[in-house]
């Protein structure tokens, strides 16, 4: 009777608790709220209920105006004086808030409206693969596995890749997964988790087909394609660009900005912290004896010996590398029956290690020529080399991602204008109906598609014994990611999940009774592995 008495006195506090801080919260938030209803009556009390949702951790309401923007997009639009004064009292409250539940909330809501004023940084993981992390080390990383590009310390940003072998001695970017602020995005090359092998995204465990439109994420981010390009943008203002590459053996580039000012990263790509030279350290803290940071284009390195080079890099691949692979916890991906992250783990990989002092000079010049005239230039160019001499990848300069926020002027809005996904199913190919995986989510995407055509690349380089090939349709280094304006006169319908209904079986007949038609599998609801971001 006593511990029944207990846990109903734990059950009453915690329910006051909950309301009372509740109450604290809104009061603070009250003057937000009103400042941006007064900037703009539908903008602005979107992004309030927005706001305060992402403090939730909920989904955030339906846009009602044309714009696709994110919340934080939005609040780069806000007037300068309204966006000081709404971050003012964020940190205000972050101050002086003593309740627990409503300094997590503060906290949440945070990077919106800091991430305007914070200038952004810049990592890449490319080709066969290179990194180019935060703090500008340049590295190259031929391992094989998945492993923690990059994440940050509020648990609402995580990219993570997977590199699979092109051959023993050269690997390449297939799958991305992604922490979208609590939205769970997968891009695949190859390998894909089920029957849809068309298709390379997932949302939330469910296959999603876009093209030409913006996709909304529930919880404020969201995707935007361009030609074989997706544009990830998070609801706190960080972006990766995804270009999918390649065609014998497709592959992924990646690009990633993040904001440095108010939160802390690790990963593969550095912690951002401004500092090249602490961004391969490890927690035993052993490193290579010539302690230098960057195998392509540092001095120290170069006028080191090959093989010394060859040590750095298999310091690289094992030691450096163990600390961020992948466990069955804190893995983002979705698998095949009986798959895990263990099934795309190879740590005696790779058999060998390449420079370029292993290329013959008139075939290094070869390739630098290809490179300066697709546009590489500066610390991508002994990257772009390496992968035109061993592999002919195409070089791919960085691209240019364009801030839609910069000089837009938003038009006036008299009347909500309801700007949602299209809500279809996606189906398997006839005959494959019986065989496809559960898919872990709600299938809610836009079914237009935009097929692309891969190009071989030039082909003036000498030609000499090469592990393997990769043919690819080049970048101009000109192509821009941009957001598609919705037209602001047409009212998309509202949307509903969509229902899959599972066909009864039909009455039998004499003598032989008729065989059941197949049924689909019955989605279940949407949800994000745990990280450890």
């Amino acid at each position: 009777m006593k511990k029944k008495y207990a846990s109903l006195f734990v059950l009453v506090f915690t329910v006051i608790s909950s309301g009372f801080s509740q109450d604290r919260f809104s009061e603070g938030f009250e003057p937000i709220r009103k400042d941006l209803n007064d900037w703009d009556p539908i903008r602005g009390a979107w992004l309030a209920s927005s706001m305060e949702a992402i403090s939730r951790n909920e989904a955030i309401p339906d846009r009602t105006f044309p714009e696709d923007f994110t919340p934080a997009e939005m609040m780069r639009i806000v007037p300068t004086g309204n966006r000081e004064r709404i971050r003012a009292i964020v940190t205000e409250n972050q101050r002086n808030e003593t309740d627990p539940a409503s300094n997590t909330r503060w906290n949440r809501m945070e990077p919106i409206v800091s991430a305007p004023d914070c200038k952004p940084v810049t990592g890449r993981s490319y080709g066969d693969p290179h990194m180019i992390s935060f703090d500008n080390a340049n590295y190259s990383f031929q391992t094989v596995g998945e492993f923690v590009l990059s994440r940050s310390n509020n648990g609402n940003f995580e990219v993570q890749t997977r590199q699979q072998p092109q051959s023993d001695d050269f690997s390449l970017n297939t799958a991305v997964a992604m922490n979208v602020g609590g939205d769970r995005v997968c891009l695949y090359a190859s390998n894909h988790p089920d029957n849809f092998t068309d298709n390379p995204l997932r949302v939330n465990g469910a296959p999603v087909r876009v093209s030409n439109t913006t996709y909304y994420l529930p919880k404020g981010g969201s995707i935007r394609p361009s030609r074989n390009e997706y544009l990830i943008t998070w609801p706190t203002g960080e972006t990766v660009n995804v270009e999918m590459r390649g065609s014998s053996m497709p592959f992924l580039n990646l690009t990633v900005n993040v904001y440095p000012c108010n939160s802390t990263f690790d990963g593969l790509l550095g912690n951002a912290n401004g500092l090249a030279k602490d961004d391969f350290d490890t927690r035993s803290g052993k490193s290579p004896v010539y302690l230098a940071f960057s195998t392509f284009g540092n001095d120290q390195m170069q006028r080191g010996s090959n093989d010394a080079e060859k040590e750095y890099l298999a310091f690289l691949a094992k030691d450096y590398a163990r600390q961020f692979r992948l466990t069955t916890v804190n893995t983002l991906f979705d698998y095949g029956f009986g798959q895990s992250t263990f099934a795309f783990t190879d740590e005696s990989f790779p058999r060998v290690h390449r420079t370029l002092d292993d290329l013959t000079p008139d075939r290094r010049d070869a390739a630098r020529r290809n490179c300066e005239t697709r546009g590489v230039t500066g610390d991508e160019m002994r990257g772009c080399i390496y992968d035109q001499a061993y592999l002919d990848i195409p070089p791919s300069p960085r691209p240019t991602v364009v801030d839609p926020t910069i000089g837009y002027k938003p038009p006036r809005v008299d009347k909500p204008i309801r700007n949602v996904n299209p809500v279809e199913p996606m189906v398997p190919k006839p005959g494959t109906e019986n065989v496809v995986k559960p898919a872990k989510g709600t299938i809610h995407p836009d079914l237009l598609k935009e097929p692309t055509s891969p190009v071989k690349p030039t082909k003036d380089i000498p030609a000499v014994d090469k592990p393997s090939k990769v043919t690819d349709k080049p970048s101009t280094g000109n192509e821009t990611v941009k957001p598609v304006e919705k037209p602001t006169d047409v009212i998309v319908p509202a949307s509903k999940p969509p229902k899959v209904i599972t066909a009864p079986a039909p009455k039998p007949s004499v003598p032989k009774p008729a065989a059941p038609k197949p049924t689909l599998p019955k989605p279940v609801s949407p949800g994000i592995k745990p990280g450890k971001g």
